[in-house]
């Protein structure tokens, strides 16, 4: 259901259950996981892609395997939930910066992977929808995710209404970074990548680091930290390395 692989820089997570509209169930989940950690300790990735196979990008949860872990008592249910999040949480905080391309329909849970991975590129062709309430279900282990990518006023439309928007007004409202022609998905997805290689990577991490630090917090309460996480950023023989490259006119080591 997953296929992993690493060229030129580019770690791959294909996601290839197309059969079932790329839909989710615990053994993806976990190789899902089990791929960003490989590729986050791999040195030969550079970038992570977050994609899938066939018309849809993902249309979240598989239902039975939905209906099973309901099933199962209360503590296995939480803790199906509590594996299901943490999934989301491993892609958000990913070693290596992850772009998710995405091809088409996005729904429940796979609007979650849209709003957990760091760059989300878009086909025109794509969709969205969090149709959870039509199920009588919530998107709550996504919540965090798309709350964050959207804002809490236009996350609560979304969840209440459970209405489908194209990539355009996905884009507009912030849930994407970029909407493309589907003829120019990949096209965008690899120059996204050359711009995230040209960082350091140990930058790159302290940058997505720095965010989760600052965000929605007043410059001044995180005054102290910002200025330690710069001092020290400085002293690193990275970004010695990078100021001595900018100096003498020559890429730096990392830059391919």
């Amino acid at each position: 259901m997953i296929v992993v692989e690493v060229s030129q820089g580019i770690g791959r997570i294909r996601i290839d259950r197309a059969d079932k509209k790329n839909a989710f169930n615990g053994q993806m989940l976990s190789d899902i996981e089990a791929a960003i950690a490989r590729l986050g300790s791999d040195p030969a990735c550079r970038v992570v892609v977050l994609e899938s196979v066939g018309d849809t990008f993902c249309s979240g949860a598989d239902l039975a395997w939905m209906a099973a872990q309901s099933q199962g008592g209360h503590a296995a249910n939480v803790k199906g939930a509590k594996d299901l999040g943490h999934t989301f949480h491993c892609i958000s905080k990913s070693k290596k910066p992850v772009i998710g391309r995405i091809q088409g329909a996005a729904r429940g849970g796979g609007v979650g992977l849209a709003a957990a991975v760091d760059i989300a590129v878009a086909s025109e062709r794509a969709s969205f929808a969090l149709t959870e309430v039509r199920l009588g279900l919530i998107p709550a282990v996504i919540s965090p995710f798309v709350v964050e990518r959207l804002g809490p006023s236009r996350a609560r439309a979304l969840f209440l209404t459970g209405e489908t928007i194209d990539a355009a007004e996905a884009w507009r409202v912030g849930l994407i970074h970029h909407c493309v022609p589907h003829e120019q998905l990949d096209q965008k997805v690899q120059q996204v990548a050359e711009l995230l290689a040209q960082g350091g990577p140990e930058a790159l991490l302290g940058c997505k680091h720095l965010v989760d630090l600052v965000a929605f917090q007043p410059a001044e309460a995180v005054f102290e930290q910002t200025a330690q996480a710069i001092a020290e950023r400085r002293a690193s023989a990275e970004a010695q390395e990078g100021m001595t490259a900018f100096l003498q006119k020559r890429k730096a080591s990392w830059i391919p």
